[in-house]
């Protein structure tokens, strides 16, 4: 009879435990991140690789991700990092964290500590990204950052999940923020032609709310 230390799982079970997809599972026993033994055309995982693999989860570093679409708003950007320390001391005590903060669109996916955040990701040193809404970390595309994460043993957490803009507050900063970007290109960031088409536009939404 087995211990349950020598206990050999499926790759389905161990994607459960590990919140991973099985592919990623399969995946890792080919790249031999994972110790398994061969049993017929599967491969089986002794229990002690899970308990492995989740002790280099919890030892990972939480990201505590934080950011606002300009500089005019860098109180939101201090109450938000805030946030996110707080409730690091209190549930993650004791833990590795690390605070990154970006300010730009939520739709441009090339800001500088986004794409850190990704890079550790993907280097196996992150156990946790937490935000304080999801929109923080990006305004479309949260499905595909999800299934990222996952594959690489990382838990999103998003504190105020309800917080998020409405999807009309989400379009109208979004169209303001695409016709700042394209006017700065045609006339050069804050020219007085690009700060007066957004302010047309600005004129324009706000009159369809009314």
């Amino acid at each position: 009879m087995r211990t349950e230390k020598t206990r050999l799982l499926r790759s389905g079970e161990v994607a459960k435990r590990l919140g991973l997809h099985p592919l990623t599972v399969r995946r890792w026993v080919k790249e031999g991140k994972i110790a398994a033994v061969p049993m017929g055309r599967e491969a089986r995982i002794p229990i002690t690789e899970v308990e492995r693999l989740l002790g280099e989860q919890r030892a990972g570093t939480i990201i505590l991700y934080a950011r606002v679409r300009g500089h005019g708003q860098k109180e939101d950007l201090q109450r938000q990092v805030h946030q996110l320390e707080q409730w690091a001391l209190v549930a993650r005590t004791g833990q590795q964290t690390m605070t990154l903060t970006d300010i730009g669109s939520g739709l441009n996916t090339e800001r500088k500590n986004l794409q850190r955040v990704l890079a550790l990701v993907q280097d196996y040193q992150v156990a946790e990204v937490v935000v304080t809404c999801s929109d923080r970390l990006t305004r479309f595309g949260l499905s595909y950052l999800q299934s990222l994460f996952s594959g690489y043993g990382v838990t999103l957490t998003v504190l105020h999940p309800g917080e998020e803009q409405t999807p009309e507050q989400e379009l109208t900063e979004d169209l303001l923020a695409l016709i700042a970007s394209f006017a700065g290109r045609l006339y050069g960031v804050r020219s007085r032609k690009q700060r007066a088409l957004v302010a047309c536009a600005k004129q324009v939404l706000a009159a369809q709310e009314d």
